[in-house]
């Protein structure tokens, strides 16, 4: 377990989007599409390499623009918004691939880190809705 999912779980209570394994991941996929795109040829600077950094940095950006907020329907929005980004950093990840601009191993990693961060925004959506639709029930 990292350090920084450690201080996470130690109350269980979510402080700041920092806490979330979900924003620590799509933080490290951007981290890591940045360092990527750097060996990139210039020639693709203000395309491929523009837009893949975008995308990347997208998804943990809307992850935390989300938590500021106290509704959990803006919440939920800024999650999709972040899945969207996450499937435009997908392709242009196999994009880049095709143009034999990454290898397989930098695929590979990207690739894991995207379908875990996936995996995860779609579980804390679920989660959110679920928690909400039994909010609602309880009311009724």
């Amino acid at each position: 377990m990292r350090e920084e999912e450690k201080k996470a779980r130690v109350n269980g209570k979510v402080n700041s989007f920092r806490d979330l394994i979900v924003w620590q991941r799509a933080n490290e996929l951007a981290k890591c599409v940045f360092i990527l795109t750097d060996r990139f040829p210039k020639k693709y600077l203000y395309d491929l390499t523009s837009q893949l950094r975008r995308a990347a940095l997208s998804v943990p950006t809307n992850i935390a623009e989300g938590c500021a907020s106290e509704h959990s329907g803006e919440l939920l929005q800024f999650l999709n918004i972040a899945y969207r980004s996450l499937s435009e950093t997908e392709y242009l990840v196999e994009f880049a691939v095709s143009m034999e601009l990454l290898s397989d191993g930098d695929f590979n990693k990207i690739q894991a880190l995207c379908r875990e961060t996936g995996r995860m925004l779609n579980a804390l959506s679920s989660s959110i809705k679920n928690k909400k639709a039994s909010s609602k029930t309880k009311s009724n």
